[in-house]
């Protein structure tokens, strides 16, 4: 992948969101805003870590994260362990059961694999949501039937 500096809408497309989706995240605090690029123009642009922060907004959305979850999982001085990510995620678990029994389960095997103990930065959960590579993420998208990016 191509580390930026990105213009607005060349971060949207990378990341696989509409420019609305980019303001609306922005004015909610989850994504950072943009960093001054390193050219005597003083431009602003978008780097990698904002196109990695919109694709775990996504991924996260798409297992029934509600924004106000995310707001606090992308905050580590909210969310300092992994027993508060665990928390967080069973607590979304128990109310998609009712409505979402699919996305109850791939939420709730995404939890089992966390030890709930520890730091946030070794969470599974939050390793899942960022890469989508572990076992974890690929275990959700079967059982979800939705891609995850």
């Amino acid at each position: 992948m191509v580390s930026g500096p990105f213009t607005r809408a060349e971060l949207a497309r990378f990341a696989g969101v509409s420019l609305e989706e980019v303001d609306l995240y922005q004015q909610l605090s989850l994504l950072q805003p943009a960093r001054r690029r390193r050219s005597r123009s003083g431009d602003y642009g978008y780097h990698r870590e904002h196109v990695e922060r919109l694709r775990f907004i996504r991924r996260a959305l798409s297992l029934g994260y509600m924004l106000e979850d995310i707001a606090k999982l992308v905050d580590s001085t909210r969310m300092v362990t992994c027993r508060d990510v665990y928390d967080a995620t069973m607590h979304r678990v128990r109310e998609a059961e009712a409505h979402e029994p699919k996305r109850a389960a791939a939420l709730a095997q995404l939890a089992e694999t966390c030890p709930r103990k520890g730091r946030r930065v070794d969470c599974p959960i939050l390793a899942a949501l960022k890469n989508a590579k572990p076992a974890a993420a690929q275990a959700l998208t079967m059982r979800t039937g939705s891609r995850i990016q």
